[in-house]
């Protein structure tokens, strides 16, 4: 039987749908039939988190994501996972104040860009993923450089994510911002970008990108079904 997938989601819930879609869509490809993931998730309120980050209260913002955590291993969960990039600037205090094992959105990530010899590549997501801080530290630590884009693409890009991707708005303008925006990176010696926001593929579904593209949330939704079915040996 396959483990019990825990999810935080709510950041936004837009991202959130698109998970449970993606898990049980890897499911069935996998065993076929009627079979899909077993998962149970906590959706937190997204509006409050907003504003106490927005107020610096960033320990609120941490201390919510850990409560949620909890109450997935009240719930049974064998595992769980942060349905949101943003969110894994907290993972470490998170990780540590819940006694269930979290899947970190970068590992399946930082496996497929080895996997494909890349150390460095190019970033886009929030201005919280794509700015100095816990995100980028985590990749760099495990020996990939995430290279941001400049500061007024960084602000374009999180504006897009917070007044139309999290409100389940899809503008073919954005799409196309988007877009100039990695062929910027292309054109700056990039081989690959790394997609650090799960809004973002609700605007670039069926978009060809000037260069590699490596979409966290999906490599987290299918590493998340081959751990629930014990596929990589689980959890060291």
């Amino acid at each position: 039987m396959a483990r019990l997938i825990g999810l935080i989601g709510g950041m936004s819930w837009e991202s959130s749908a698109l998970y449970y879609r993606l898990l049980n869509q890897a499911m069935q490809r996998r065993l076929g039939g009627h079979h899909n993931a077993a998962s149970v998730m906590v959706t937190l309120e997204f509006e409050p988190l907003l504003q106490a980050g927005a107020a610096g209260r960033w320990d609120e913002v941490a201390d919510a994501i850990a409560q949620a955590g909890m109450r997935l291993k009240r719930a049974g969960a064998e595992f769980f996972l942060l349905t949101a990039n943003t969110a894994h600037n907290f993972a470490s205090q998170v990780q540590a104040a819940v006694d269930l094992p979290l899947l970190h959105i970068g590992t399946p990530t930082v496996a497929a860009l080895q996997a494909a010899g890349i150390a460095r590549a190019g970033l886009i997501g929030t201005r919280h993923v794509t700015g100095p801080g816990a995100y980028r530290d985590w990749y760099r630590s495990q020996g990939i450089e995430l290279v941001p884009p400049p500061d007024d693409d960084r602000a374009a890009l999180d504006a897009i994510i917070a007044d139309e991707l999290t409100q389940g708005r899809i503008d073919p303008r954005s799409r196309q911002r988007v877009l100039a925006i990695v062929d910027g990176m292309r054109l700056a010696g990039l081989q690959a970008v790394v997609i650090g926001c799960t809004e973002l593929p609700l605007l670039l579904e069926g978009a060809a990108l000037p260069l590699a593209g490596y979409d966290t949330t999906r490599l987290h939704a299918e590493a998340a079904v081959a751990l629930a079915l014990d596929e990589d040996g689980g959890f060291d």
